[in-house]
């Protein structure tokens, strides 16, 4: 499923948009790939919500278990994190949860300020969180939907294609993993022929393949890109088929555990801190 994509929400996690933010860039083709942003990383707002439609009802437990407190020592993380929670939101909308919203609204500003992606709300995210508590989910959806060049310029405004990549790889795999879940535990082809994005999953493990050697070798990007190898070869496997209840159910148990890894401690070479 194609939800890189949550970038949309970038607007509600208070990333300002600057007067002097060239729409020019947006033109370019050139320029907006060297900044991240391609149909893969911010793709139509409007057809997220028509293809989140298939996975309803959402999960709410699932959201709910999100720890809305944790913070990371590290930007990787943080970056993949901040895309999960955007995730998060989308899911909240679409299942009409004015609680999550808040609490995902919360978290995205901490993470917001972690990443120095800005500082304050704009007035288009005033009136989005505004519209979400109050419950008016058409217009949420609607005012989101206009959002679309506000979040591309957003993405272009980042400078850092790494962190844009990475902040849309982490919103894909929570969006992946929520899917999954869903459509395993009510198993229907529709269902599992949407799991299948394998041009997603190719750009996102080239993404991981560019990393910095020393943060590509960690412990902790190691673990997310065999886990999403092997993913991606079960959509190999179903190339030409809905992917069957057993497959999903195996995408599934390697998307939570990724989604673990993403927010799990680790030390400052990225090794993954065991629990007691």
């Amino acid at each position: 499923m194609r939800v890189a994509f949550y970038s949309a929400l970038m607007v509600l996690s208070a990333i300002p948009l600057r007067a002097e933010t060239p729409a020019e860039i947006l033109q370019d083709e050139f320029a907006r790939e060297e900044l991240g942003v391609n149909e893969l990383t911010a793709p139509s707002i409007q057809r997220l919500f028509t293809e989140l439609e298939v996975f309803k009802p959402v999960p709410i437990d699932l959201l709910a278990a999100t720890d809305f407190d944790r913070t990371y020592n590290n930007r990787f993380q943080t970056s993949l994190n901040f895309g999960s929670l955007i995730c998060d939101g989308f899911f909240a909308v679409v299942a009409e949860q004015k609680g999550i919203i808040q609490n995902v609204g919360r978290a995205l500003l901490r993470q917001a300020k972690s990443l120095a992606v800005g500082q304050r709300l704009s007035t288009r995210a005033n009136s989005l969180l505004e519209l979400g508590m109050r419950g008016d989910w058409p217009g949420l959806k609607l005012e989101l939907i206009k959002t679309q060049t506000d979040v591309e310029e957003a993405m272009v405004e980042l400078r850092d294609e790494e962190m844009a990549h990475m902040i849309s790889l982490g919103g894909w795999l929570r969006g992946f993993e929520i899917g999954c879940v869903v459509t395993a535990e009510d198993y229907s082809p529709q269902r599992a022929a949407g799991l299948m994005k394998p041009d997603v999953m190719d750009y996102f493990l080239d993404r991981l393949s560019t990393l910095n050697p020393r943060l590509k070798n960690t412990e902790l990007v190691t673990a997310i890109t065999s886990r999403l190898e092997t993913i991606r070869k079960i959509a190999g496997d179903a190339a030409d088929r809905a992917p069957s209840k057993s497959e999903v159910d195996q995408m599934r148990d390697l998307a939570v555990e990724i989604n673990t890894i993403m927010s799990a401690r680790v030390d400052l070479d990225g090794r993954i801190v065991k629990k007691d």
